[in-house]
């Protein structure tokens, strides 16, 4: 049986064994951890005050957002800092915003020196491809060289530019011709702007009574077709003239290259470095029509070869002694009109004019107007389509209508010196590059060349039918009142301190 006694006193020693020696230590550490800690508790609430306590009541507050951006730094701000890193571009840019502001302000008000382009930008937007009325005067003037025998185009081309507003001076090598010109323009309306001299490249005493009665033909003035008084009869005074009133050379057309009839031996070429210089204004553009066909090397067009290289050595060269602008327009195949179509035939509208006028008539309409626009840009597509296609001879364009607004744009246009007008006329001119050895045989298998000297002349009418472009007698009684008046270089032999004659040009013969 276990003692009681005993288990307790093992029990008893077993509990002291297990407690610290120095448990008796324990309360005074603790209060030395407490008042330790109470001290440093104190000195942080001495240095950094008591701590804020927020403790959140229904309805809780949400988190504040966040602060808003900074402004965007200010206009001038931006500008010079763009300024201190890039002084040159900016430099650049005020220089070229001046002068821009300078040029539209002389363009608008027409003084300064971008006033001359801003009178001419207007006058081309009022007047477009015709040419310039002032007062109801007629301001720019054509001069035609034409060679012996006359091209088939003269006498259409000069109706064109007599219609579109033009003074047309019409320089032939004979009387005979001259008659004939004017014989089958008598018909015309315009008739009175147009004047017809002598001038013989062959022979060089005609070229002092021509440049005299040229310069005598400038110091006239010419009404507009519409300037008249009651009895049909211009208004004006023709040898009275204000000096505003009086025209101006814009062009030189020179015909010789389109020679029906070209001459086997380079002949005597017309004095254009005389002609060119005027004596006030703007210095006359040269305008040559060539048969694109002539740049062909084909044995049977020698003479055209040689007459169009001649002559295009003639402009080259005028380009580099003069400040005239010398313009080429190479001229496929047209179909010219017949005299009653030249007489009867009036000016057609412009497919802007046109578009213009349906505005007017038509009404205010969303719907009409878009149609309008529509058909114009249609037009405009087609038009510019035919006209490449025909230069590059894909589509037959033959007609006379589209090289007569060729010419008139390349009268007033200031870009490009080569053009192309007719049916293959681009063509023609790439076939050009081809080796003389390869070109019979590329010709063969290519449709027609056009003529190697010009457009040919229109059909004969119909026989049985009777001409409309008959004269009649009121016209037949002015004509030899007009023959007078403009061809009066036959037989002058007199001589002017203004016109002395062919100094300064370097294309005569000593």
């Amino acid at each position: 049986m276990v003692d009681l006694s005993v288990l307790l006193d093992q029990l008893e020693e077993w509990i002291e064994a297990q407690v610290p020696q120095n448990l008796s230590e324990l309360p005074g550490k603790m209060l030395e951890t407490a008042e330790r800690m109470t001290n440093e508790l104190m000195d942080s609430l001495a240095m950094h005050g008591p701590p804020s306590i927020s403790i959140p009541f229904p309805p809780f507050a949400k988190p504040a957002p966040p602060p808003p951006p900074p402004p965007p730094p200010a206009v001038y701000s931006c500008a010079g800092n763009i300024a201190r890193k890039h002084p040159y571009l900016v430099a650049a840019g005020v220089g070229l915003a001046l002068t821009a502001s300078v040029g539209a302000i002389g363009m608008v008000t027409g003084v300064g020196v971008f006033g001359a382009y801003g009178r001419e930008w207007r006058l081309r937007r009022q007047f477009g491809v015709r040419g310039i009325v002032d007062g109801g005067m007629l301001q720019e003037a054509i001069v035609i060289l034409a060679p012996s025998p006359t091209p088939p185009l003269l006498v259409p081309l000069t109706a064109s530019l007599l219609k579109n507003g033009y003074v047309v001076i019409v320089a032939v090598p004979h009387v005979k011709e001259a008659e004939a010109l004017e014989r089958r323009l008598s018909g015309l309306a315009e008739k009175g702007a147009l004047r017809v001299l002598i001038y013989d490249t062959d022979d060089a005493t005609t070229f002092p009574a021509f440049h005299r009665s040229l310069l005598a033909t400038l110091t006239l003035r010419f009404p507009a077709p519409t300037v008249t008084n009651s009895g049909g009869v211009a208004a004006f005074d023709p040898y009275n003239p204000v000096p505003s009133q009086i025209p101006h050379i814009h062009a030189f057309i020179s015909l010789y290259p389109l020679n029906p009839a070209p001459p086997s031996q380079p002949g005597a070429l017309p004095a254009l470095p005389t002609l060119v210089q005027p004596s006030a204004g703007k210095v006359p553009m040269l305008l040559t029509l060539y048969p694109s066909a002539a740049s062909l090397v084909t044995p049977d067009s020698f003479a055209s070869q040689v007459l169009s290289s001649t002559h295009r050595l003639l402009g080259a060269n005028l380009a580099a002694a003069t400040t005239s602008r010398v313009v080429s327009l190479f001229l496929g195949n047209i179909t010219l009109p017949s005299l009653p179509a030249i007489i009867t035939e009036g000016r057609t509208l412009s497919r802007r004019e046109l578009a213009r006028q349906r505005l007017r008539d038509s009404a205010a309409s969303p719907t009409a107007a878009f149609s309008i626009f529509r058909d114009l840009i249609t037009s405009t597509l087609c038009s510019i389509y035919q006209s490449v296609a025909g230069a590059l001879g894909l589509a037959p364009s033959r007609d006379y209508s589209a090289f007569e607004t060729c010419l008139l744009r390349v009268l007033k246009t200031r870009c490009g010196s080569t053009f192309y007008a007719g049916q293959r006329s681009w063509l023609a001119q790439r076939l050009a590059a081809l080796p003389p050895s390869t070109l019979p045989r590329v010709l063969a298998i290519m449709p027609p060349m056009p003529s190697e000297t010009g457009p040919a002349p229109p059909p004969p009418p119909k026989s049985g039918t009777r001409s409309t472009g008959s004269r009649s007698a009121s016209s037949s009684d002015h004509e030899a009142e007009d023959l007078v008046s403009s061809i009066h270089t036959a037989g002058t032999t007199q001589s002017s301190a203004d016109s002395s004659g062919l100094e300064g040009s370097w294309v005569v013969d000593a």
